[in-house]
């Protein structure tokens, strides 16, 4: 078998979602309570903030191009982060250097199946919000 005829599909990735997720794919009034990202100079990251909750960008998603010691919990900063982690354009030329065809992303703000949007009181707000980052997801990363 040769080398160049096998194709690399990554089955365990993550994307740290971007800050402007929400601003084309939810209503206006939706993305005044859609989560959003604060940055904090006490931790010196960023963090998403929604109904009163702080979810921080946890640092083991975005590890691409860290040696493994600096692996950890810790929250960090989108400035910290290697581009690919959250902008597509970036991710698809870090794929491509590492020869990979394809990428399967699992979410890291709203938890692996949503279950930040499912904890709402506000179940319609969740849905709505819960369809943008589906939107965002296949039009923006995936598409």
């Amino acid at each position: 078998m040769d080398m160049n005829d096998l194709i690399l599909v990554s089955v365990d990735d993550h994307v740290v979602e971007p800050p402007d997720l929400f601003e084309r794919h939810v209503s206006k009034s939706d993305f005044e309570r859609a989560p959003r990202i604060v940055h904090k100079d006490d931790l010196e990251a960023d963090v998403w903030t929604f109904e009163g909750a702080e979810i921080p960008n946890v640092g083991l998603n975005a590890v691409a191009g860290r040696p493994p010691e600096e692996y950890g919990f810790e929250p960090t900063a989108f400035d910290e982060m290697r581009r690919g982690a959250y902008d597509i354009h970036e991710r698809v030329r870090d794929m491509n250097a590492n020869g990979l065809l394809g990428s399967m992303c699992f979410p890291s703000m709203p938890g692996f199946c949503g279950q930040l949007f499912g904890k709402s009181p506000d179940r319609d707000l969740a849905f709505r919000l819960l369809q943008g980052y589906n939107n965002w997801h296949i039009d923006e990363w995936c598409g």
